[in-house]
């Protein structure tokens, strides 16, 4: 379910995004949603996540880190190996986005590297993400088992 939340929140700061920082018909956007296949549930923990991570200030536990995400890390040629290209690419959107910040990047990461003999898929790196940003970790255990769907019709991203 966390993974599910995670896409609809990716789908709203797209839009908020295309509409230079607007939520544009609220409604209209759950109608759509749910028409997609997201239950009321989801839909409302999105919304509600998104509005709590941009009103609290989160717990620093580097101060190296900066406030603002200012530039994106090279990965090295092990966590290259360890990502797919679309994995990475989702990762960079989610910080680009100030979905994620710096030191959930890099927690994001580390836990991919050490879990994973193969190069993880965008769908893995959207649980191991799930699990950092909601800090669900019982999920996160599921990630080397996970079976994609390949039924694309309810997934947005």
């Amino acid at each position: 379910m966390r993974n599910r939340i995670l896409e609809i929140v990716v789908y709203l700061m797209d839009h908020i995004q295309e509409h230079r920082g607007q939520i544009i018909d609220v409604e209209d956007l759950s109608a759509h949603l749910r028409s997609l296949g997201y239950t009321e549930n989801e839909i409302s923990s999105a919304y509600s996540w998104l509005v709590d991570r941009f009103e609290s200030t989160s717990e620093n536990f580097y101060s190296d880190f900066p406030e603002i995400h200012c530039s994106n890390r090279i990965l090295t040629d092990y966590e290259r190996f360890q990502f797919t290209p679309e994995a990475h690419g989702f990762l960079i959107k989610l910080l680009n986005q100030n979905l994620i910040d710096d030191e959930q990047f890099e927690t994001v990461l580390e836990r991919g590297a050490i879990f994973n003999p193969k190069p993880i898929t965008e769908e893995q790196i959207k649980l191991i993400v799930s699990s950092v940003i909601f800090n669900d970790m019982n999920e996160f255990e599921g990630v080397l088992h996970y079976e994609i769907n390949p039924d694309k019709s309810h997934s947005i991203n």
